[in-house]
């Protein structure tokens, strides 16, 4: 039942894609909307998150805390890596493929666990399922949108842009298959959340958001600011939601 439900992450997830190649002439805006969406959906929704599972099965947060730093790391060594792997190989522009192939993938594995959010909230029950569905949605129209973003921004083809977009679209029903397969122990789930959460924080504050600084035009700055007023809008939203449920 869940990965039929995820269905609607899966159509919402290409949605978000074609606005992003529609609309390419406006992909700077984009991009500063998606720097802010990116990097409030990890402060205001992931970080909290991990707070409340650490707290209720007795974890230490720190060490939360310090996975959160291996993921900004790691997508830091990797992009790195990946360019100086690049320039050794190639004289041409265009080096930056495998980054944004990089990024596309772990707004990918997001949607995973989008996913298995789904099917862990149905297991919980139907209220509680329709709720995590309904963060989904709002959570997917924007990793569609990012996946575009990253892969058009690093001068990837649009054919390679469309497959890794059908990929992050594909991702939450895989996730949701998988959590109606398997019992996910929430101390696991809180250490993924928290490798993602740094991440995400990477991706936000690292490629997308110099963008903004590059041109500090002050359009910009507020697609900036409305990407994280999109994000709080949404977070806060849903608990209200969930509170009078």
């Amino acid at each position: 039942m869940a990965a039929i439900y995820a269905i609607a992450a899966f159509l919402m997830t290409l949605a978000g894609g074609a606005f992003a190649f529609r609309y390419r002439q406006y992909l700077l805006y984009i991009m500063a909307f998606s720097s802010g969406l990116l990097i409030g959906v990890a402060f205001l929704d992931l970080m909290p998150e991990i707070v409340d599972i650490a707290r209720v099965h007795s974890m230490n947060v720190r060490s939360l805390m310090v996975v959160v730093i291996c993921g900004f790391v790691a997508i830091f060594l990797l992009e790195k890596l990946t360019i100086i792997h690049s320039e050794k190989g190639h004289d041409a522009p265009g080096h930056h493929h495998n980054v944004g192939v990089a990024g596309a993938i772990g707004l990918s594995f997001h949607s995973f666990l989008d996913g298995l959010a789904i099917g862990v909230g149905f297991q919980a029950g139907t209220e509680v399922g329709f709720v995590v569905l309904i963060a989904v949605l709002a959570h997917d129209f924007a990793d569609g949108l990012n996946t575009v973003t990253f892969m058009l921004a690093t001068r990837n083809s649009v054919w390679r842009t469309g497959a890794l977009l059908t990929v992050d679209a594909l991702a939450p029903v895989a996730g949701a298959l998988v959590a109606s397969l398997f019992d996910i122990e929430p101390r696991f789930l809180a250490y993924q959340l928290s490798f993602f959460a740094g991440f995400l924080l990477y991706l936000g504050a690292s490629d997308l958001l110099p963008h903004v600084h590059e041109r500090p035009r002050f359009v910009l700055i507020a697609s900036t600011l409305a990407g994280l007023l999109t994000s709080a809008a949404v977070v806060y939203g849903l608990q209200a939601l969930h509170a009078h449920g």
